[in-house]
């Protein structure tokens, strides 16, 4: 259990195979992988070689605009261009930066925590970088806790900004939030994220939930929530590893983390993206075949009430479609945030939202 906790911490695929080249070590070894780049993992471990030096506070390297470009084209085949010893999880090429209040990127050493993940485009997806900003923006209408993003550009080059949700300031410091994906808590390879692939469904999501969580009915109502803007936006990749809880304090305990890596994933073609969802629905493993009934049949497998569970998130995303019309309008003003995606993503949403209501 405690190793695959460990596993969970290294990056995956491409990224992975390149670390482990350019060490020389096997990709399934993650605690070699980690004895490498786990310096700053997610949430609040680090990993240290032993009587590795503690530096000196304000010795961070400032990271310029002519620097963060290059890093941003080499990042594909180097994976840890702003700290050698930095472990992000997850297949997408990202690396993360000290920001500071000036908007300022610093690399990062073992006393300094990283506060932002930069994430570059993907040729293979185009718009990439607008998709997931316009669907974690539309996020914050309806999550207070919605992780913050910023769609930015440096000598030409792209990028969006992640504001780390495992950071939290105390007395003036920051400081490293413990986090779980599901993956960790449920004790699963970080290859199991997928419910086709072994990994968990809905329901066992659902049960660590009421198992673990410190606040147990607002975050079955925000599990709720975020099954539903997932299916609205066409969100297929919501596995395991992007659900986790957070250890925040005694009072609360472990909670559920704030909504983030959101994805309109099926308006691309089947042939470059999966839209088989991730966890299905009712047994459903596309998004198209979900209807209302699927709905009331899931929230009746937990143990919810399926009408007033419907009712009431079919209420929260009633005015989905005008948010995102009046979003995408703004953002289509802006050379740098302008995109062909957000209509095709509307397209969806207001079609699935009807479903939500509809008998």
């Amino acid at each position: 259990m405690r190793s695959l906790f460990f596993e969970n911490l290294a990056p995956e695929g491409a990224a992975r195979q390149r670390i482990a080249e350019k060490f020389h070590l096997s990709e399934e070894n993650a605690f070699s992988l980690l004895a490498k780049i786990g310096d700053d993992c997610a949430g609040a471990v680090a990993l240290l070689p032993k009587g590795a030096r503690q530096p000196r506070r304000g010795e961070i390297k400032e990271i310029r605009k002519r620097e963060l470009s290059r890093m941003i084209d080499r990042l594909p085949e180097n994976p840890l261009l702003t700290a050698p010893r930095l472990s992000l999880a997850g297949a997408q090429s990202k690396f993360a930066v000290i920001r500071d209040s000036e908007g300022r990127y610093f690399r990062s050493d073992d006393e300094h925590p990283t506060t932002h993940i930069i994430k570059i485009g993907n040729q293979r997806y185009p718009e990439l970088l607008q998709n997931e900003f316009f669907c974690m923006r539309l996020a914050k209408a309806f999550f207070d806790d919605a992780v913050e993003v910023q769609l930015d550009a440096v000598n030409g080059r792209k990028f969006l900004e992640v504001q780390r949700f495992d950071r939290i300031k105390k007395n003036g410091r920051l400081e490293r939030l413990h986090q779980e994906d599901f993956c960790q808590v449920l004790g699963l390879l970080s290859r199991m994220k997928y419910h086709a692939d072994g990994g968990p469904g809905i329901r066992t999501i659902y049960r660590a939930i009421m198992e673990h969580s410190g606040r147990k009915a607002a975050d079955v109502f925000k599990l709720v929530k975020m099954l539903v803007y997932n299916y609205l936006i066409g969100n297929t990749d919501a596995h395991a590893k992007n659900f986790s809880f957070l250890h925040t304090d005694r009072e609360n305990g472990v909670v559920l983390s704030p909504a983030y890596d959101l994805l309109a994933v099926d308006i691309y073609p089947e042939k470059t993206a999966f839209h088989a969802i991730a966890m299905p629905i009712n047994g459903k493993g596309k998004f198209a075949a979900i209807r209302r009934k699927d709905w009331l049949q899931l929230f009746a497998q937990l143990g919810l009430n399926p009408e007033g569970t419907l009712k009431t998130a079919a209420h929260t995303f009633d005015g989905i479609c005008d948010e995102a019309q009046t979003l995408a309008a703004q953002l289509q003003d802006d050379p740098l945030t302008a995109s062909p995606v957000y209509s095709k993503s509307i397209d969806n949403m207001c079609r699935r939202s009807e479903v939500l209501s509809n008998a």
